[in-house]
């Protein structure tokens, strides 16, 4: 696979840029589905490329029928079938092995023979992102709030775009159309603005993300011998990770499609700068948590099945529980969507899923009896320090559901979290010296340091890359010099691949 940090990537995306500005501006659309099949093809097994087909083709047909369909009998069943269809392909293809691990405990419970499942099923790339996208087109198209894209060749291109086939963002049609079939001249200032964030991206994971790799690694490795002090730091240390990780990976993708003047929706608002878990996932991978809340928990809501659940509980329960618990219900739901997204196993289900979920309905429940806590202690909502508690406490919820995240199964969750509060034996700073080196970790808390500066700023509607440029030339040069140098003293760690991709 072609990482977006390697040379590889950067040689296709400079030829790709420079043949999407010589060519005339109707054919650019075209040459842009010609690109994305050969990077799909370059990035992953080429026969899988029969998935995207399948889901791609399966979409663009549905959609058609269900806009000239005058019975709503069978719009209905051509999106039922179409759902199906590319749910189950997505299932099949990511979710088979954690099927089979089950239908062997229950097996196993009743003394039976284990069965042998040893098919390899290699998905697609971008599986996950992709499936999400185009089902929610078709979704927008039955409801009657999107337009029907008539012309398979630019449907095609919404499908398998190349800069969001890695980890997203999963883009709404309705929102993109327009931009992404359009007509784009070259314009200086966009193209030197979208390399400034990919570089900056880069710096985010190949500096930052991959040096904090190396040391998780460790602590996840030698968890039964380390301090609790170490232990904690990997916990908090991977919560970062992923941030930079995953939020490098966009502001890399983000920037790709902005040099080719395409603009993909933001998946990241600075999350740790949040005051409550509800506020966080409202920052954090934003167009999967719109998705979800548009296209399931909102649907859901509005059944008539919800809707009598609702009734029924005012009349048992009185009328502030018969909001409530459809409500809850429903973002149950919503929050098993989104542990089963993150992955096949039940370590995603509980961590990614079922622990924001009670952590919400938990400060949902007992929100007015905090603040009348609050109150009475004559704490200011606004006092910046009670703000920087707030936000540290967000942290701390975070990163301990992720810990389900990074642990291999939930044996070992429970083993980390055991030695978290039990060992106070042998430190084992010596061995993390040895995995990272001094050099490493004096460029890791440049790097972090660098980053919390930025992050600071474009919390406050700081456009960096407008303020670098504004600056004088040598300043600006300067701070250019410097984010490339620490890039290119990262190639000898980099090459561990987006945490995302494996979505």
């Amino acid at each position: 696979m072609i990482s977006i940090t390697s040379f590889a990537y950067l040689a296709f995306f400079s030829l790709v840029l420079i043949g999407y500005y010589l060519i005339k501006p109707d054919w650019q659309s075209r040459y842009l589905l010609l690109v994305s099949l050969v990077f799909y093809c370059l990035s992953c097994e080429p026969y899988t490329l029969v998935y995207l087909v399948i889901s791609t083709v399966s979409v663009y047909y549905a959609a058609l029928v269900i806009n000239k369909s005058t019975e709503e009998k069978t719009a209905k069943r051509i999106l039922v079938l179409t759902l199906v269809l590319n749910f189950g392909l997505l299932a099949l293809l990511k979710y088979h092995g954690f099927v089979f691990d089950n239908v062997n405990l229950v097996r196993g419970l009743f003394g039976m023979e284990k069965l042998d499942f040893s098919v390899r099923i290699v998905a697609s790339l971008g599986v996950s992102y992709y499936t999400l996208q185009l089902c929610g087109y078709l979704l927008d198209c039955y409801w009657k709030v999107g337009m029907v894209q008539t012309d398979f060749v630019k449907f095609a291109l919404f499908a398998g775009y190349f800069p969001q086939m890695t980890s997203g963002p999963i883009s709404r049609y309705k929102r993109i159309q327009e931009n992404l079939y359009a007509p784009h001249p070259f314009v200086y200032e966009q193209v030197t603005h979208g390399l400034k964030r990919m570089a900056w991206g880069m710096f985010k994971k190949m500096v930052i993300a991959d040096r904090l790799g190396l040391l998780v690694n460790s602590v996840y490795a030698n968890y039964e011998s380390y301090h609790v002090l170490l232990i904690w730091a990997g916990i908090f240390c991977f919560a970062l990770q992923l941030y930079t990780d995953f939020s490098g990976c966009m502001d890399i993708v983000l920037g790709t499609s902005e040099c080719l003047g395409i603009y993909l929706p933001e998946n990241f608002k600075n999350p740790f700068f949040s005051t409550t878990i509800q506020e966080f996932w409202q920052r954090w991978h934003i167009t999967l948590g719109t998705w979800l809340k548009d296209y399931i928990m909102d649907p859901v809501l509005k059944s008539n099945a919800w809707i009598k659940l609702g009734e029924n509980a005012r009349a048992r329960f009185g009328k502030k529980w018969g909001k409530r618990i459809p409500t809850y219900l429903g973002m149950l739901i919503l929050w098993l969507s989104m542990g089963m997204w993150h992955g096949s196993g039940w370590k995603f289900i509980i961590g990614e899923g079922l622990w924001f979920w009670l952590v919400i309905i938990s400060g949902n429940m007992c929100g007015k009896s905090l603040q009348k806590l609050v109150q009475k202690l004559h704490i200011n909502p606004k006092n910046i320090f009670w703000i920087t508690f707030q936000r540290l406490r967000t942290f701390l919820i975070f990163s301990l559901g992720l810990i389900c995240f990074r642990a291999e199964n939930m044996g070992q969750v429970f083993a980390v979290l055991k030695a978290g509060v039990t060992q106070f034996g042998e430190r084992g700073f010596s061995r993390i010296k040895g995995d990272m080196g001094y050099v490493n970790l004096i460029l890791l808390c440049v790097a972090f340091l660098v980053l919390v500066i930025v992050e600071w700023m474009q919390n406050q509607n700081i456009d960096i890359f407008d303020w670098v440029t504004k600056k004088p030339a040598v300043v600006s040069w300067i701070i250019y010099l410097f984010i490339c140098g620490m890039i290119l003293l990262s190639l000898s760690i980099s090459g561990q691949s987006f945490i995302y991709a494996g979505f």
